[in-house]
């Protein structure tokens, strides 16, 4: 399954600001490494390389070292070739050199040929572009009737040289024969600096994307731990980069504004709930007073069940409000006590309660009195189902499940995934609201455990609790 997430964030990379990125810069590179590395070689005859090219490439590759020394801050006066040159200067006494480094000239004679043609006045169309990208490059190989020799000049990164050598007769060093011996000495030498510039485009650009894609996720987490219920949090706009921090703002306003309209609509829920108590046991008081009869009883009954009605949404709206879960609880005490209260209850339907646990203590951070009332309303579900004469039975096991079982009618398959929702009730002119279940799954959602619901094996239904925490 992760392999088939990989895939698909990979097929979807161009969508991404920070892909889109990464792949406009590994194209550059492969374009850089094509244009400089590949494309010179390619259509090379090294078949028909001979001595005296082999030659020419070994002098230009020394000289070029030179420059490479004075650009990287060297501050010789003079080349100092190897002793091998000693044989080639015997053999070659027209060669001569010009160098022009920054500004800074380096020869063995007076010849200066082809810089003076047309060079020099692109060097001093240059000169005012130092402050740009703009890089400016030529070489080319001789065959003069004096000797073999090669020009190059180069103008970028403000550092600029100029190589110039002819009078190469008789060469002295062995033959190039490989395209690994080619590219190093003509290929990497003349494209060096280009090739590294494009692998630091490349290594920037991959932690631009390693960072801001780790600042993203860490983001996205924060998002994922908000609690619906508690919109005090907010984004972290602190480090944000500029082109994210306005949606960040955005958001953290729009939570803002929905944790006020939450607050208001709880507040009125509230207090509507509060407002309606009163004026319905005073109307339920008076009903008391008149004379006996069908009507009464029927009125009265409406009346408590619209008691029942406010009282559960009151005690909703205390489960969703903020809270702190600091006070150890035991598991096994509430349900002992659940049971203690709700027994007469059970027996008046002809009902046993029965209660068994695997441990002697189940301690959780939570609130005693609303984990009383969502166990007691499983109990109360279960009784309600029941037939005379049977049993509703409580387990808890070693690994944290508590388990209400009834032997009633069970479930119907097609109503099991709506049966925690509010108002939901089975059969719908069933007593009561539908807000028993709804109530025991938004307690055990405040205590980080989990509620299910299934057909029992034999006949009837099995809620089941999975608490998460230290068993002792």
């Amino acid at each position: 399954m992760s392999h088939m997430m990989r895939f698909k964030t990979l097929l979807n990379l161009h969508r991404s600001i920070f892909g889109q990125m990464l792949i406009l810069s590994v194209l550059f590179i492969l374009g850089s490494i094509y244009y400089f590395a590949i494309q010179p070689v390619v259509n090379i005859d090294f078949s028909k390389s001979t001595p005296q090219d082999y030659t020419v490439e070994k002098v230009r590759q020394q000289l070029r070292g030179f420059i490479d020394q004075q650009l990287n801050g060297g501050n010789a006066t003079e080349i100092q070739f190897p002793e091998e040159f000693s044989v080639f200067f015997q053999q070659n006494p027209q060669f001569h050199y010009y160098l022009r480094v920054n500004g800074h000239n380096y020869s063995n004679g007076d010849s200066l040929f082809y810089y003076t043609l047309k060079l020099d006045q692109v060097d001093q169309a240059n000169q005012p572009l130092t402050d740009t990208p703009l890089c400016s490059y030529y070489m080319q190989q001789l065959n003069e009737p004096s000797g073999a020799g090669f020009i190059q000049y180069s103008f970028c990164n403000k550092q600029s040289f100029y190589l110039e050598f002819t009078g190469i007769n008789v060469p002295v060093f062995e033959e190039q024969t490989t395209v690994w011996d080619y590219y190093q000495r003509m290929v990497w030498s003349g494209s060096r600096s280009v090739l590294i510039n494009s692998l630091g485009v490349f290594v920037i650009t991959a932690l631009i994307l390693f960072f801001n894609f780790r600042l993203m996720r860490k983001l996205a987490n924060v998002a994922y731990s908000f609690d619906p219920k508690k919109l005090d949090q907010k984004l972290p706009e602190k480090g944000m980069p500029a082109e994210v921090l306005p949606l960040v703002q955005a958001v953290n306003e729009m939570i803002a504004r929905v944790d006020a309209t939450q607050q208001q609509h709880n507040f009125f829920l509230s207090t509507a709930a509060h407002e309606m108590r009163t004026p319905l046991t005073v109307l339920r008081t008076r009903l008391e007073l008149l004379d006996d009869g069908e009507i009464k009883d029927k009125l009265i009954d409406d009346v408590r069940r619209l008691i029942s009605l406010v009282n559960q949404l009151l005690r909703l709206m205390r489960i969703g409000g903020p809270k702190s879960l600091e006070q150890e609880i035991d598991v096994v005490q509430c349900c002992q006590r659940v049971l203690r209260e709700r027994g007469s209850y059970a027996q008046e339907s002809g009902v046993t309660l029965t209660f068994s646990s695997d441990l002697d203590a189940l301690v959780l951070l939570g609130d005693e009195g609303l984990l009383e009332v969502a166990i007691a309303n499983l109990v109360d579900n279960a009784v309600s189902f029941s037939v005379p004469d049977s049993q509703v039975l409580l387990h808890l096991n070693s690994q944290g499940e508590l388990t209400v079982r009834d032997f009633g009618p069970g479930i119907p398959t097609d109503k099991l995934k709506a049966l925690f929702e509010p108002f939901a009730k089975f059969p719908p002119n069933r007593n009561g609201h539908g807000l028993g279940l709804a109530i025991v799954k938004a307690i055990t959602q405040l205590h980080q455990a989990d509620v299910t619901a299934k057909n029992a094996e034999g006949g009837g239904a099995e809620f089941t609790i999975q608490f998460h925490a230290p068993r002792t």
